[in-house]
């Protein structure tokens, strides 16, 4: 379009041209008579005095034009000094924000926000850094006015919820992201910020619905999606036996193990559900399952405890089966160690523990080590054994046992952390070593090992706190006229 128009500029200008030449040209007289007066001259001056009078008037022309153009002209070049003071703004804004210095990057932000309060990019900008510098009230005045903005409403119920987040207002979270849900059909902060709220506050069947919903709109890859719904399942179901519904909580726990074989807490809590209901061989296959993807010392213990009123060689037969399903880890190797203990081959468990210990020494591997020390009646290895059981470090997933109660035996909170550590990285979290609590190995080493250590000869060892295959002797059980109770019921 621009090179037709200058054609036709060009065109215009060589008629106007061409015109005035030909009249240039022209021999004769003009003669101009108004009545009063008469006036003569040439074709040339006439031409010359008509073409000076059309310069003169283009020039006022232009003159005018500007003159009125002016006040627009001036606009436009405050507009565009703004524009370029206002991405300076931004751009120091978000370096301060970057920086840390939050109350900064609010400041600056509300120097870009001054020279243009209708742009709702920077109104969102300042939003959310008056919300980094805690000034929650601005913040949320700034978002509730992007609510209504078309293409921003989400982002604004974002902030908003988070605010909601800050005064520990879980309705308020939960209602300004259900709202962010309305608007968008794949915006993944809303689905997940109802879900931890959920998990957060305890309320696990609303959890579920959450990541039904999740799943529905395909905003969870179907790994992560398995591993949460196998934790809160878990959960729920912990709450469940604790309130007496047994029914319930197995129907829960079975439901997370199909979701995540690997998951021990629901593995030991299903088997042992299944076997309080007569599900035995159930039970066992529960723990196998899990036992070949990860094993976990609580899923040995379930699983020697189907046999309890067997005899020990029986018992010790019994365990091979998880040995067999995982024969090269670490767990095997210590099953081994225990059985070749309680057969009394004191040859064969040192052998294993030796290679253990090399790898990675530990209280559990030292307090095994101690208990071969005393099948042959060493009582200075034994003393030696047992002192560096307790300087030697705990394994974390012996901390799982709880020396009163069942494995597992976490409060919502642990179990909230467990479904962010587990259901989205796929790792075991510890509450009860983090927080120190005893676990059975953190009994005292009486009630822990055999009479025949401590009545030993020059065995006077003080109790230390020690991780060892004789801790799971009394782990879960109550003595109730003469009969022992274990995890898994019997």
């Amino acid at each position: 379009m621009k090179l037709i128009r200058l054609i036709l500029i060009i065109i215009l200008v060589l008629a106007l041209v061409a015109g005035f030449g030909y009249l240039a040209l022209q021999t004769g007289t003009i003669t101009y008579n108004d009545g009063v007066r008469t006036i003569t001259t040439s074709p040339l001056i006439a031409v010359a005095s008509l073409l000076l009078a059309v310069i003169i008037l283009m020039v006022v022309i232009g003159f005018l034009g500007w003159l009125i153009a002016l006040p627009a002209k001036i606009s436009r070049a405050n507009l565009e000094n703004n524009r370029k003071k206002s991405i300076e703004y931004m751009g120091s804004a978000f370096a301060a924000f970057e920086s840390g210095d939050y109350l900064e990057s609010r400041r600056v932000a509300q120097k870009a926000y001054n020279l243009f309060p209708k742009s709702p990019t920077l109104q969102l900008m300042n939003a959310r850094f008056s919300f980094a510098a805690e000034d929650y009230a601005a913040a949320e005045k700034l978002f509730g006015e992007l609510t209504q903005v078309a293409g921003y409403e989400v982002a604004a119920r974002k902030g908003l919820a988070e605010i909601a987040q800050k005064n520990s207002n879980f309705a308020a979270a939960i209602s300004h992201a259900d709202a962010a849900l309305q608007v968008s059909k794949k915006a993944t902060w809303p689905i997940e910020m109802i879900f931890k709220e959920r998990v957060n506050n305890g309320d696990w069947e609303g959890a579920l619905t959450t990541l039904d919903n999740a799943e529905k709109r395909g905003l969870i890859g179907k790994q992560t999606l398995a591993r949460r719904r196998a934790v809160v399942l878990t959960a729920a179901a912990h709450r469940a036996e604790k309130a007496g519904e047994l029914s319930k909580a197995l129907e829960y726990s079975t439901r997370a193990v199909k979701l995540s074989s690997s998951f021990a807490p629901a593995a030991v809590m299903a088997a042992r559900l299944q076997n309080m209901s007569g599900k035995t061989w159930a039970a066992a296959s529960t723990i196998e399952q899990t036992w070949e993807r990860e094993p976990h010392p609580a899923l040995a213990i379930a699983y020697r405890d189907l046999k309890a009123n067997e005899t020990k060689e029986a018992v010790a037969k019994w365990a091979e089966a998880l040995v067999r399903l995982k024969p090269e880890h670490r767990e095997s190797k210590i099953l081994q160690v225990e059985d070749a203990i309680a057969a009394g081959d004191a040859a064969t468990a040192g052998a294993i523990l030796d290679r253990l210990l090399q790898d990675r020494a530990t209280s559990r591997l030292w307090a095994l080590k101690a208990q071969v020390a005393q099948l042959l009646k060493d009582s200075v290895k034994f003393d030696e054994f047992m002192h560096k059981a307790a300087a030697a470090p705990r394994e974390p997933d012996w901390s799982d046992l709880d020396p009163d109660g069942n494995a597992f035996a976490y409060e919502d909170e642990d179990w909230a952390r467990m479904v962010e550590s587990y259901g989205d990285k796929g790792q075991l979290i510890h509450p009860r070593l983090e927080r120190l609590q005893p676990s059975k190995a953190l009994k005292s080493v009486a009630e822990d090992v055999p009479p025949a250590i401590i009545t030993a000869p020059d065995a006077e060892v003080t109790p230390p706190a020690v991780d060892g295959v004789e801790a799971f002797s009394h782990l879960g059980e109550e003595i109730e006229d003469g009969k022992k109770k274990n995890w898994l019921g019997i």
